[in-house]
């Protein structure tokens, strides 16, 4: 296991774009994103082509499978660079793995951050460096919030990536933020709050082993490759993405990580809080989550604070933990 260097305070952040291009088309969001890591004490290095908003006519993209790769390999090989943080997800993060040195990533370890497609990343630069990366904080979403980041994201952050000691039980909130972040930027607010969505046990038990963080349909991308993640005596942890994603799709999506034999051997499975999703609807996806597992005996847990919506906590990929009732627990350092 290679831990990186923990991020020190004011250590220099470097910004990646390897999905699509999000400080391009939301410049405003991305301007007071920068300004919330500085504001906390960071230096902030974004890589050349992380501002990029398009690659030829696809403007998913934030710029070509080349350009981003060497946005990365410099974020990872600049020895001034104490970490390496996404600006945001997207669906292509996949273009990018068969063609990463992980040889240099694995020979300048640093954290790297982020979370939805780029799971996918994150999971192939585990695989194969067995560094520890962090399922965690994005540029745009969780530093660009009107007002300033939630308190509660970066003290985890900071403890998490800052610290070298186990960063513990993931906190709890009465909380939960699910407005569109677009709707609060236009009217200049912070986003509102409502009640958190609770924990809930939806199969007793206690587990142990690593962490394993996922985005639910981008885990899917790298099943049947040469990245597919190795999930046996694994604590799984799966969160869903924003509308237009639905209990429906995930229902699919469960099915598709049955069939892989994803989830025949975990140590247990965790499911991240939704992105308020109704009643209805959490009693729909818990079902679909305990029929997929049927055939499983290991202890599943709902409602945990790892989610597209706020607050997303953050979890590190390949330490150890533990699920204790309805607590998830991180027993190992991430960093060293």
């Amino acid at each position: 296991m290679i831990r990186p260097p923990r991020l020190p305070e004011g250590g220099t952040i470097a910004i990646v774009s390897p999905s699509w291009g999000g400080p391009a088309h939301l410049p405003k969001r991305y301007n007071r994103a920068l300004a919330g890591l500085e504001n906390l004490g960071y230096q902030v290095n974004p890589m050349p082509h992380s501002m990029s908003g398009t690659y030829g006519k696809r403007d998913w993209l934030s710029a070509s499978p080349a350009d981003r790769i060497a946005d990365i390999h410099q974020a990872f090989s600049d020895p001034t660079i104490q970490m390496v943080l996404a600006s945001i997800g997207g669906h292509h993060s996949a273009q990018l793995v068969d063609a990463l040195d992980y040889e240099l990533i694995a020979a300048n370890p640093k954290p790297f951050c982020g979370y939805s497609d780029i799971t996918v990343l994150l999971h192939a630069i585990h695989q194969r460096t067995n560094m520890v990366t962090f399922y965690g904080p994005a540029l745009l979403p969780e530093f660009g919030e009107v007002g300033g980041p939630d308190v509660e994201v970066v003290a985890h952050w900071q403890r998490t990536l800052g610290d070298a000691e186990p960063p513990g039980a993931v906190p709890r909130t009465d909380w939960q933020s699910v407005e569109f972040r677009g709707d609060s930027d236009a009217e200049n607010r912070p986003r509102s709050r409502i009640s958190g969505e609770p924990r809930l046990v939806l199969r007793a038990g206690s587990a142990q082993g690593p962490l394993l963080p996922a985005c639910l349909p981008s885990m899917s991308n790298l099943i049947g490759t040469d990245f597919e993640v190795e999930t046996s005596g694994k604590i799984l942890v799966l969160e869903t993405p924003e509308a237009p994603y639905d209990p429906e799709l995930a229902d699919a999506d469960l099915a598709h990580l049955r069939l892989a034999g994803s989830l025949d051997t975990l140590a247990g499975l965790v499911i991240g809080r939704t992105d308020g999703w109704s009643a209805v609807q959490l009693e729909q996806f818990h079902e679909s989550v305990l029929d997929t597992v049927r055939h499983t005996t290991y202890p599943v847990v709902a409602g945990v604070e790892c989610t597209h919506s706020a607050p997303l906590m953050t979890l590190p990929i390949g330490v150890k933990g533990e699920i204790s009732g309805d607590d998830l627990i991180v027993t190992e350092s991430a960093v060293t």
